[in-house]
C-alpha cells in the first residue's frame, strides 16, 4: 500500500492561485488596475506580507505588472509569461492543455530535436554514443508503457546533454512530463517493441552520421503524437512538478 505526501499549501500560493484564475477566466482584464494591497488584504483575509509576496510571484509568471507609485496592472501573459506560465494555464484547465498548446509543445520539441540531432552528428563522438546503449536496453525491457516513456525521456535527454549546447539539456527537463506522455501515449497505440525500434533506428542513423535519417526517425514519433492528442478543445497532459 503506498501512501502520498501531503504538502500544505501556503497561503501565499491560494492568492497567487487566484488571481492566476481571475486572470485567465477574464475576470480580470488585460490591463485592469488591481485594487492596492491593503484593500485586497481586507477583501481576501490575509496578511499584506501575503499579498506583496503573491504580487512578486505572479509579476514572474508574467500575470501582472508592479508599476512603482502607480499600482499592480494585469498583464499579457503571453508577451511576458514563461514555461511556469504554461503551468499555470494548465493548473486552471485541471491539467490539461489546449489543442492549439498541444500543437505548439510539439512543434517547439520537434526544432529542439532537430538542433539537438545535428549537433550530435556535427560532433561524431562515436564513444559519447556509446553510452546510449545501456538505455536502449532499459527500454526494450521497459515492463510497460509509462516505464518505457521515461526511459526514451533519459535517452532524449543524454543526447542533449551530448549535444554541447548547454540550454539544451535545460529545456528538455522542462518538457519532461509533456514528453513522458506523450511517448506513453506512442506506447499504448502502438506498443513498447515499436517505440524501442525506432529509438534504435535513431542510435543507428546517429552512430552512422545520417542526419536525415536520424530526423526521419524523429518524426515518426511526433507525427503520431500530433494525430493523438485527443478531440475536443484541451487534451489531458500532466504539468511540471
Amino acid at each position: 500500500m503506498g501512501f502520498n505526501k501531503i504538502v500544505a499549501v501556503s497561503m501565499t500560493d491560494l492568492f497567487v492561485q487566484q488571481i492566476e484564475n481571475m486572470i485567465l477566466s477574464g475576470e480580470l482584464a488585460i490591463g485592469e488596475q488591481l485594487p492596492p494591497a491593503r484593500e485586497l488584504s481586507v477583501k481576501m483575509g490575509v496578511s499584506r506580507t501575503v499579498i506583496s509576496a503573491g504580487l512578486v510571484e505572479l509579476e514572474k509568471l508574467g500575470f501582472v505588472e508592479i508599476r512603482t507609485r502607480q499600482g499592480v496592472f494585469v498583464c499579457d501573459y503571453r508577451r511576458k509569461g514563461s514555461l511556469e506560465t504554461l503551468i499555470a494555464i494548465m493548473r486552471y484547465n485541471g491539467g490539461a492543455m489546449r489543442k492549439n498548446e498541444v500543437k505548439s509543445l510539439l512543434e517547439t520539441r520537434d526544432a529542439m530535436e532537430c538542433l539537438c540531432l545535428r549537433l550530435v552528428c556535427e560532433k561524431n563522438d562515436v564513444a559519447e554514443l556509446e553510452r546510449l546503449s545501456p538505455i536502449l536496453d532499459s527500454i526494450r525491457d521497459a515492463r510497460n508503457a509509462d516505464e518505457a516513456a521515461e526511459r526514451v525521456f533519459s535517452f532524449h535527454h543524454e543526447l542533449a546533454i551530448m549535444s554541447g549546447n548547454v540550454l539544451l539539456p535545460l529545456l528538455y527537463y522542462s518538457f519532461k512530463p509533456q514528453g513522458e506522455y506523450l511517448w506513453s501515449l506512442y506506447c499504448k497505440r502502438s506498443g513498447v517493441k515499436k517505440l524501442y525500434e525506432i529509438k534504435l533506428a535513431l542510435f543507428s542513423a546517429l552512430m552512422n552520421k545520417d542526419l536525415d535519417s536520424a530526423i526521419e526517425q524523429t518524426h515518426r514519433i511526433m507525427d503520431v503524437a500530433k494525430k493523438q492528442k485527443g478531440h475536443g478543445n484541451t487534451s489531458q497532459i500532466p504539468p511540471c512538478p
